[in-house]
């Protein structure tokens, strides 16, 4: 008997020594519908062909959040696209020639970044200046230089990335002369609806997009050639790949696979046909390897969106919407918690000490005027990491100024005469503090704690931007692919945690009081 609980233990250590061996390759993606088909394309390949574990974190924030966090060793590759690095990560100069500028990025990531750039995929990806088809014919609009004459009359509607980047807004002002009556920011997901609407006249399109032909726009073609090449390849870091080669022979296959028009396929599958990108990465992989079954109609013959209500895909997606919702409550609850910790015995300082009344409450109304998404981009470049760390730190910031000023507020409401009455009776100030100041002021103190509850429960839904998860991963793939229904699988739960929080404070608030 012995011999054999000797076994068992034995193999059990050798299992949890394989499971504790057994790497995470953690895949990253930007927030728009294109790079998440690339980051599960490139996901789905390393667990086809190696036995290694794939993490996603998909929806980051932009390109810098990602190529920081991939020098930084918080992810291990993404796909990236050589114009992007060119001009906006390495700061160079336009390079026209796609050899070139694959060339030019390749070795100064392996240089000055340790990172690899693996053969591209096959498909261009360049920024597509895009107008209404009527208001072209009306104009005379075929190429971007025509756009300089009646630009004064005309709005535009930019991603923000677009409207910063060198290879942006900004010079495309300066190399066409171009001077619109006005811009706006727009996430990638409203911007084809806006444009359709007539609510803004030119739109930074993305020439793969398969929105283009469905809301029956008409791009313009660069004529003055100031859009460098855009080829699409994955970015790896260096380290990875010399450990496991493997990854390197799995993405192999892909280099030179996807057409242009494959890539517009792809996206038209999930922005208008409203499928799922894990689902339509598969179906072109098993596809491309000879896996799909003859006869099965694959989903390929789609051709009309997918038109599921919103409570049937929420039933289909319960144990997604169970598992973003714990993620949301957990973030919630550690920022509030943290925040209470903090918070309570900042008031009580500011409460006795008058001298450090006007500097801490300074501070941290300072800190509820800053934009949540610039606090998050902040805290993330401060960290160096993704994730569950600077989403608390922001949202510990977010929800100090009700609790700290509820506090203060609270212990200045409590009667001069009750506090005498405390101290005539030999009351320490600690005693006083916890047996008479602290249950008269409850009241409103936990009022500050309802607030700042309910406040954390919404900006959590922003730190899906620095892979944080929760249920603002649903809201951020409902933007990016104008999908309602997606928006409200996040939107719902977060209200509906929001007012269940807040009744559950106020329920302790009266039995307080009681």
């Amino acid at each position: 008997m012995t011999r054999c609980w000797r076994a068992v233990l034995a193999m059990w250590l050798v299992a949890a020594v394989c499971v504790a061996q057994t790497e995470t390759v953690r895949v990253g993606s930007k927030n728009f519908t294109e790079q998440e088909i690339l980051g599960e394309l490139v996901a789905q390949l390393i667990e086809r062909h190696t036995d290694l574990k794939v993490e996603r974190r998909f929806g980051l924030g932009g390109t810098d959040i990602c190529h920081a966090a991939l020098v930084g060793g918080q992810l291990d590759l993404y796909v990236e696209y050589t114009g992007t690095a060119l001009l906006n990560t390495l700061k160079h100069s336009v390079i026209n020639s796609p050899d070139d500028a694959f060339r030019v990025v390749a070795q100064a990531y392996r240089d000055r970044y340790g990172l690899e750039w693996l053969p591209p995929i096959g498909f261009n990806n360049t920024y597509a200046i895009t107008v209404r088809g009527d208001l072209a014919d009306e104009l005379g609009l075929t190429t971007i230089s025509d756009l300089r004459h009646p630009a004064g009359q005309l709005s535009g509607g930019f991603t923000s990335e677009f409207m910063e980047r060198p290879d942006g807004y900004p010079g495309l002002r300066k190399a066409y002369g171009l001077k619109l009556r006005s811009t706006v920011d727009l996430d990638p997901g409203l911007m084809y609806r806006a444009v359709a609407a007539g609510q803004v006249d030119v739109v930074c399109a993305f020439a793969t997009d398969g929105r283009i032909a469905e809301y029956g726009l008409r791009v313009l073609e660069d004529d003055r050639h100031f859009f460098p090449p855009y080829d699409a390849a994955p970015v790896v870091r260096s380290a990875l790949l010399r450990d496991h080669p493997e990854i390197r022979d799995a993405l192999a296959a892909l280099a030179g696979t996807i057409s242009d028009e494959d890539m517009r396929l792809m996206n038209h599958a999930v922005d208008v046909l409203r499928q799922k990108p894990a689902r339509v990465v598969r179906r072109w992989l098993d596809q491309r390897e000879g896996k799909t079954p003859e006869g099965s109609p694959a989903d390929s013959g789609a051709t009309h969106p997918q038109t599921a209500s919103f409570w049937a895909l929420a039933l289909e997606r319960k144990a997604e919407i169970g598992q973003k919702t714990l993620e949301h409550f957990v973030l919630t609850v550690l920022g509030v918690l943290i925040a209470i910790a903090m918070g309570v015995p900042l008031g009580v300082l500011i409460h006795r000490n008058t001298t450090l009344r006007g500097p801490a409450l300074a501070a941290v109304e300072v800190v509820q005027t800053v934009p949540s998404l610039a606090m998050l981009a902040f805290l993330f470049a401060v960290y160096g990491l993704l994730g569950t760390v600077p989403a608390v730190t922001a949202l510990v910031l977010y929800a100090l100024l009700p609790i700290v000023l509820n506090t203060f507020t609270g212990l200045c409401e409590v009667p001069a005469r009750v506090v005498q009455a405390a101290d005539g009776v030999g009351m320490s100030t600690s005693q006083r503090l916890w047996m008479v100041e602290f249950p008269l002021a409850a009241p409103v103190m936990i009022a500050g704690i309802r607030a700042a509850t309910v406040l954390t429960v919404g900006i959590a839904t922003l730190c899906t931007y620095i892979g944080a998860g929760g249920l603002g991963d649903f809201i951020a793939r409902g933007l990016a692919r104008n999908d309602p229904r997606l928006t409200l699988l996040g939107a719902v739960p977060a209200a509906i945690m929001a007012v269940t929080l807040s009744l559950l404070i106020r329920l302790i608030e009266r039995c307080n009081t009681a």
